[in-house]
């Protein structure tokens, strides 16, 4: 047969196989070229293959199952079955979609630290730096109520004293000030000893979850912790809201809603408690005010002295006119010296025998609650040593760890 009609023949079956391919010659064929140059590309023969064109709309891949289009059209013809099954069809409203993985999509990591999800009235702030409770009222008119006769005293007063008696005197008031003003902020703004939480969960808070009165369950089964303090047995009282036992001299206070070692009192003035870490800037504040009022009763009634005698033949009313601020705040610092100048001499005797403001007024119950134990444990038995004690020890650290890094908490966009 010749080259040339088998040439013809075969490609006759290829087109009755439904595709074309280009076949120029068999290899001992003389019309095959000898190389890629010798060919004719202009007379070479059309191929144009036959595929399975897919549409989105004949049928939709989802784009995050990992098949494109382009994949399925230059797919081989063994794969072809399993790209072209039916895929299922699409909700038709939101409601029908599941929503669970857009959820679990939505869902991040916020990372917190410690301050920002203490419970309680505490207030942080500065990043957790500055310790203080949330109700601050009272401590801002304490601020007002400290502040103003000072500046007054300094504006009004001093010159007089900076130029006629001797410029050391306003100085010296000065260092009063700014000394009774940081003491003020550092007890207002420094942690007095809170306990953390939840260190003795009772297990069967944990384990009775249905219980009616989860009150009454956890109080019937709390066991009892006795610690002996010089030959005497103590029992701890067990916090049901800060799920701790209370350490000795250690109370819950209601503002703040803490447990605090050490508690003197709560202070609205200062909005925060008195405790084992700000009792001694506390007591600096009230002794710095008691001079503070002293010193400017003095130098007040001096500078009115001083007018008087410049004119002996004028009356009240002249000295009055001359310098009536200066006449109000030493009246102003007389009754203030009465209140804090009674509540410094409270504390002075209590730092002496060793008790708390607690302790204190409680004394009834204490002896009730403990009928062997005879003095207080806790004092020194010494005024010198119980004040040494209370005011000359290192600030403890805080057992708060307000700025470290909290467990991640998972929240919704």
């Amino acid at each position: 047969m010749d080259v040339h009609k088998r040439h013809s023949l075969f490609n006759r079956t290829q087109e009755q196989a439904s595709f074309t391919v280009f076949q120029p010659g068999f290899f001992n064929s003389e019309l095959e070229p000898e190389s890629l140059e010798d060919f004719d590309f202009e007379k070479a023969p059309n191929h144009n293959p036959t595929v399975n064109t897919i549409t989105e709309e004949d049928d939709p891949i989802p784009h995050s199952s990992g098949v494109t289009y382009h994949s399925v059209v230059t797919s081989c013809g063994s794969a072809a079955p399993m790209i072209n099954q039916q895929q299922p069809p699409l909700p038709e409203s939101v409601e029908e979609y599941d929503m669970q993985p857009i959820y679990q999509k939505v869902l991040k990591e916020r990372p917190v630290k410690n301050y920002q999800i203490f419970p309680g009235n505490t207030r942080f702030l500065c990043g957790g730096r500055l310790v203080t409770s949330k109700d601050y009222r009272a401590f801002i008119i304490a601020l007002i109520l400290f502040i103003t006769p000072a500046a007054l005293f300094c504006v009004f007063t001093c010159p007089f004293l900076w130029n006629q008696v001797h410029p050391v005197i306003p100085v010296v008031f000065a260092y009063l000030f700014i000394l009774a003003f940081a003491s003020m902020l550092k007890t207002s703004w420094t942690d007095p000893g809170i306990i953390p939480r939840n260190l003795d969960i009772p297990q069967q808070e944990m384990i009775d979850e249905n219980a009616s009165s989860i009150h009454a369950s956890i109080m019937s089964d709390i066991a009892q912790k006795q610690i002996r303090i010089k030959n005497t047995s103590w029992s701890l009282r067990y916090c049901e809201t800060c799920k701790i036992y209370r350490p000795p001299r250690a109370s819950h206070c209601r503002q703040c809603d803490n447990c605090v070692e050490y508690e003197d009192h709560h202070c609205i003035w200062l909005n925060n408690c008195v405790g084992k870490r700000n009792y001694r800037p506390f007591f600096t504040f009230i002794v710095t005010c008691v001079i503070l009022c002293i010193y400017v009763i003095a130098f007040d009634v001096y500078y009115l002295l001083s007018i008087a005698s410049s004119s002996p033949n004028r009356g009240f009313g002249f000295v009055f006119s001359q310098a009536p601020v200066s006449f109000v705040l030493s009246i102003y610092c007389f009754f203030l010296l009465w209140m804090v100048g009674g509540l410094t001499i409270y504390h002075c005797s209590l730092i002496m025998r060793g008790v708390t403001t607690h302790e204190q007024l409680r004394r009834d119950i204490f002896k009730l609650t403990y009928p062997d134990l005879g003095a207080n444990p806790y004092n020194k038995r010494n005024p010198l040593k119980n004040m040494v004690q209370v005011l000359c020890q290192p600030q403890p650290k805080s057992y708060l760890r307000r700025r470290k890094m909290a467990d991640p908490v998972i929240e919704k966009l």
